[in-house]
């Protein structure tokens, strides 16, 4: 009850804080910065992302944080390159001293890759994206094997938590506007090519599929992102099917864009994410002209 009125406050607030921003209106921008969705545009932007899980308070995760650096540079032909460096912060109440420490900040799995974008007509792009997650996941038996908990403000790069593995990734996004109004799909598979000692999850192949929209009011554009990853468990027979609802604003302060969004988890009914009641995530995004 105490998550769903922390949750209620946040959605209030973030629709205080739009009301007054959407007062004077601009013209639509083609190109959205999102929060939870694929990060890669058509336009360069350098940026910084942090997501605040919260629990229950009921079982041993008792904080976990979400970090992203990186960025994507586009030439004026469309071809461009794209780093992400993962950061994850885990904290357990470990009563029974199951891990050798309690808490620890840890390294995901850096990826590195290239990407092409092209209109696809006056109000429409597409953006083709390849890359490589190197094996630079903290693969300690402590609680660096742990930072997957920390993927979901941006579940999509989930395989950038996974420890001792390297991903091949590959994905297309469609977008584009009409009017105010914009919208994104993302479609994509990361394949795992390398696991270093064995000790990784295999979860290969996971397929991304991703879809999005949201209404821009010139100084603020409002959106609503649906994320979902289609894992394949090494000991189940069946697919997995997991997904996060993200609710966001992101605002326009020169080539500046802040955001803030709400994410909630959808089907993680196992792995050790059952008990996440939401995220508090932040971001800025800074366009390079």
């Amino acid at each position: 009850m105490r998550g769903m009125k922390r949750l209620a406050f946040l959605l209030v607030l973030v629709g205080a804080l739009a009301g007054p921003a959407a007062a004077e209106r601009e013209p639509a921008d083609l190109v959205h910065d999102t929060h939870t969705m694929d990060r890669l545009t058509p336009k360069s932007t350098f940026g910084i992302e942090i997501g605040y899980e919260v629990w229950d308070g009921d079982g041993l995760v008792e904080t976990v944080v979400g970090l992203n650096l990186g960025g994507h540079y586009v030439s004026d032909s469309g071809a461009g390159g794209y780093l992400v460096v993962p950061i994850s912060h885990v904290e357990f109440e470990d009563p029974l001293m199951i891990f050798e420490d309690d808490s620890d900040t840890v390294l995901g799995n850096v990826e590195v890759g290239g990407m092409y974008a092209r209109p696809m007509g006056r109000n429409s792009d597409m953006l083709f994206r390849l890359g490589v997650a190197l094996p630079t996941a903290d693969d300690d038996s402590g609680i660096g094997l742990s930072q997957a908990l920390a993927s979901v403000p941006r579940y999509g790069d989930l395989v950038l938590r996974i420890p001792n593995s390297t991903w091949l990734r590959v994905g297309f996004s469609p977008m584009g506007r009409a009017g105010i109004f914009y919208w994104r799909a993302d479609i994509g598979l990361d394949l795992m090519i390398d696991d270093d000692d064995g000790l990784a999850v295999d979860i290969s192949p996971v397929v991304r599929l991703n879809g999005g929209g949201g209404v821009d009011l010139g100084t603020v554009d409002l959106g609503v992102e649906f994320v979902t990853n289609v894992t394949s468990p090494e000991d189940d027979n069946a697919d997995e099917v997991a997904s996060t609802l993200g609710l966001g604003a992101r605002f326009s302060a020169g080539k500046a864009q802040p955001g803030v969004a709400v994410i909630l988890p959808v089907g993680f009914d196992d792995g050790g994410l059952e008990d996440l009641d939401f995220v508090i995530a932040a971001s800025v995004m800074a366009r390079v002209d």
